[in-house]
């Protein structure tokens, strides 16, 4: 957690191994946490991707703007045991195509230009067909393109496939979309300063606004490199404060089998209704029974320090700028698509042809 002292940011408390709780303080503090992918069933992010930044920043009081523009890989592997692979869009660019699992092509339904559609775009159908046809996955086929080819242009996917008993030359890869990159996150300016004095932010925690609406994969180091430096240089020129014996924030921390039953919940809301296609009453629905679970987060008793436990309710906070930032938005842009205003868009383009 983080040490607020005179509305300033002076430190963070840890819980360290073997030295139990130590307190930091300094004239800066920079949040490098990374994203949030386990708020959803499917998501590439690593275990740790549990939007540690975003919890500390809410409990300082710190602007987090943007959370509804999650970004989705269309094409990721998978798998009932393990973390979702992706399976490179250059793979379709190849000549692969998707299929349900009845073997039908069913791009034909959603775009003219197939699977080199854009990426939301391929997604969103994929998305479609799988709650169509009510199946867990569709299927990328390569079996017509050579086993050599594949070899030559994609090693480590081949090489993963097959450890997991998948040959993409003979047999359809199961693919699903995942949770992939999150384009909001704790606001920062151009030196990745927060709206909390003496703290920063950089990388995929921070909002820059260099992704607006959606991600460039290259934006992504331009936040990770050349904010951080931006930052670490500003941080280093913040005056010296007087450090008193400051009290780190302490959230409530609950037995971990509640936060086993409650983060597997939250992860099944954000994916029903929070996912890559939105409808506004999904959105009220998720949002309500988020606040069921924060509701049942705090009833829980309190309980010994727990990484675990603490990680279920950063998500939680995540979770509620996402349900946020969906609702107040007015019109589909970038990452954020509710089929509602979609649908709600097309009938005035067509009262207005007529």
């Amino acid at each position: 957690s983080l040490v607020i002292q005179d509305g300033q940011c002076v430190g963070a408390s840890a819980v360290v191994a073997d030295a139990g709780e130590s307190v930091f303080l300094g004239r800066a503090t920079m949040l490098a946490t990374g994203g949030c992918g386990r708020l959803y069933a499917h998501t590439t992010n690593p275990i740790i991707a549990t939007a540690d930044g975003i919890g500390l920043a809410h409990d300082a009081g710190a602007d987090i703007e943007d959370m509804e523009f999650m970004q989705f890989h269309p094409t990721t592997l998978y798998h009932p045991q393990l973390r979702s692979f992706l399976i490179s869009e250059a793979v379709r660019g190849e000549g692969g195509t998707l299929r349900n699992h009845r073997g039908d092509r069913f791009m034909y339904d959603y775009d003219e230009r197939l699977e080199l559609a854009p990426r939301d775009i391929v997604a969103r159908a994929i998305d479609a067909e799988i709650r169509k046809l009510e199946t867990w996955c569709v299927y990328l086929d390569v079996t017509h393109l050579q086993r050599d080819a594949i070899q030559h242009h994609f090693p480590m996917i081949s090489e993963k496939l097959r450890s997991v008993g998948i040959e993409p030359h003979r047999h359809w890869i199961p693919i699903v979309p995942a949770q992939h990159y999150s384009c909001g996150g704790v606001v920062t300016d151009l030196d990745g300063r927060t709206s909390v004095k003496r703290l920063y932010a950089a990388g995929e925690v921070a909002r820059t606004g260099v992704h607006g609406a959606n991600r460039l994969a290259s934006n992504s180091l331009l936040e990770a490199l050349v904010f951080a430096e931006s930052a670490s240089l500003a941080a280093v020129q913040e005056d010296p404060v007087a450090l008193r014996a400051a009290q780190p924030i302490k959230p409530k921390i609950i037995p971990e089998q509640d936060a086993v039953r409650i983060r597997h919940s939250l992860r099944n809301v954000m994916t029903d209704y929070a996912g890559i296609v939105r409808r506004n009453v999904g959105l009220e629905t998720g949002q309500r029974r988020l606040e069921e679970l924060c509701a049942e987060y705090e009833a829980a008793p309190s309980s010994a320090f727990g990484q675990y436990s603490l990680e279920t309710r950063n998500l939680l906070h995540a979770a509620h700028y996402v349900f946020e930032g969906a609702r107040k938005r007015t019109a589909n842009v970038g990452l954020h698509f509710n089929q509602d205003l979609a649908e709600a868009a097309l009938r005035d383009t067509s009262s207005s042809a007529l």
